[in-house]
C-alpha cells in the first residue's frame, strides 16, 4: 500500500493524538471510519443501508403524520423555554 499526506489544522491532529492513546494515528482514523461508515455489504445503495439500520436499531418511532411539520414547533417551544431558563438563572445569579 502506498502512503500519503494529508494535511490537517493543527487543533484536529491533537484531537486525533489524544485519542489515539497508545495506538497509531493510522488505526485511530481507521476506527473513525469504521464507525462513520461501515464497511459496505452487498448492498450498494447508501440510502438503502442507512434505512435498514435504522430500521435494526433501538429507537422509539414517532408515528405521526405530521411530526415533520411539527418538529419545527417543538425545536421552538424547546429553544424558547431553554432561553427562558438562562434569563431565570441569570437573574438570580445576579441577586
Amino acid at each position: 500500500m502506498t502512503d500519503r499526506t494529508i494535511t490537517l489544522r493543527s487543533e484536529l491532529v491533537e484531537r486525533l493524538e489524544k485519542l489515539a492513546q497508545g495506538r497509531t494515528l493510522d488505526e485511530v482514523v481507521g476506527e473513525i471510519l469504521e464507525q462513520a461508515v461501515p464497511p459496505r455489504s452487498g448492498n450498494k445503495n447508501w440510502a438503502l443501508a442507512v434505512a435498514e439500520a435504522m430500521e435494526a436499531a433501538d429507537i422509539d418511532w414517532i408515528d405521526e403524520p405530521d411530526a415533520s411539520a411539527r418538529s419545527r414547533e417543538h425545536f421552538e417551544q424547546q429553544a424558547y423555554e431553554k432561553w427562558q431558563r438562562t434569563q431565570t438563572s441569570d437573574i438570580d445569579d445576579n441577586a
